[in-house]
């Protein structure tokens, strides 16, 4: 079965194709390294039953995202350029934020970038509505989500507040490698 036909409907609706490589190439240079977070795309039916498990909804260009050719991608820049923090080191938020990634339903991915561990710690918290997490930038503890009805939102866990993201997920996908992107150019510059 290609991938084309694996990804082409969910619950009846048919998926957008799965844009990551192309916003990937509007920013990727080669001060970047991506990883996929697993080797083997997941089926609808996983999806479906994690749905289902977490009583959330996820977005279809998330879904054509996880199930295209990248099921769940890490990004970060290279360490050479930006080296990783050390415990105790102390500078400016935005120089702590070195990757993003997003999460897998590939049971053979490690367990914490799985959407099913995200989403089972989630549940743990008293929220106003249930959430699962979609993609996340390393350092920064505040999570974009998905929603019961497919809204994509921002976790805040110093308030436990979720805000609206006003946007698909592929907008919010560009937001995150443009923001690296910009980042990276700080960091290189010396900012």
């Amino acid at each position: 079965m290609s991938i084309r036909s694996r990804i082409g409907r969910h619950r009846g609706r048919k998926l957008p194709e799965d844009r990551t490589e192309e916003i990937l190439a509007s920013y990727f240079d080669g001060d970047f390294m991506v990883f996929p977070l697993a080797e083997t795309a997941v089926t609808q039916v996983q999806f479906q039953a994690l749905e289902q498990r977490f009583g959330v909804k996820y977005p279809p260009e998330f879904v054509a995202h996880v199930l295209g050719r990248f099921p769940g991608i890490w990004v970060e820049v290279k360490e050479h350029l930006w080296p990783r923090p050390k415990p105790m080191d102390v500078g400016p938020f935005w120089s702590f934020l070195y990757a993003f990634h997003t999460f897998t339903s590939a049971p053979e991915s490690q367990p914490w970038m799985t959407l099913e561990e995200a989403a089972a710690k989630f549940a743990q918290r008293q929220l106003a509505q249930p959430v699962a997490p979609l993609l996340r930038v390393v350092g920064d503890a505040d999570v974009y989500c998905t929603t019961a009805d497919g809204s994509i939102v921002q976790y805040r866990h110093e308030t436990d507040e979720l805000d609206p993201f006003e946007g698909d997920f592929w907008q919010l996908l560009e937001q995150e490698m443009r923001q690296l992107h910009d980042r990276k150019e700080r960091k290189k510059g010396g900012g």
